[in-house]
């Protein structure tokens, strides 16, 4: 009976803790992101063997998606260097600095240099990526959703970045503090 009590008391603050959370200022998913990424962390840096124990089991069982996170980062470079070089608007296209006069040359010029861009991401991502990453699935989602949010908002004049910094923070602790603890 005092079993069932106390884990009815922690259902409650359980409740009470997520009431919290969704009334603040900031999206549930940035807060939970967060915390878990302060738990990753701080297991890693005290060596906690039972979760850096779930954490390599948990790393174990993604390595098959190892190839699509790598793919999101890819993308999202991809993602900023066509952010810089391309400009267009309804009457418009440029490259860079160039303006082209015509939907072909627009074209041509976006297949090729993308190519080319991608090509080069392709060849030294996956290698550079697998040759510092312990934990390469956690640390290339924490790097992909700082880059991700960062390309999202690089054209917006207006971003507050402390908006999002719950998931800013966790990103950069997911990506990095396996490395450097």
């Amino acid at each position: 009976m005092r079993t069932r009590r106390t884990e009815m008391g922690l259902l409650e603050q359980l409740r009470g803790l997520h009431g919290r959370v969704k009334r603040s200022k900031y999206k549930p998913w940035q807060v939970y992101l967060l915390a878990a990424a302060i738990v990753i962390c701080a297991s890693l840096y005290f060596d906690i063997v039972l979760l850096t124990d779930a954490l390599r089991s948990l790393e174990g069982a993604a390595s098959g998606l190892q190839w699509i996170v790598i793919l999101a980062i890819q993308g999202v470079l991809i993602g900023f260097v066509a952010e810089y070089l391309y400009e267009q608007g309804d009457g418009y296209a440029k490259v860079g600095s160039n303006e082209f006069d015509s939907k072909d040359k627009t074209l041509a010029a976006r297949v090729g240099i993308m190519t080319g861009v991608s090509a080069v991401i392709t060849l030294a991502v996956p290698s550079a990526v697998r040759s510092v990453a312990e934990y390469l699935v956690i640390q290339t989602v924490g790097a992909v959703i700082v880059l991700g949010i960062l390309l999202v908002h690089e054209s917006s004049s207006d971003w507050n970045p402390e908006t999002e910094w719950p998931a800013l923070a966790a990103g950069v602790l997911l990506a990095t503090a396996p490395t450097v603890l």
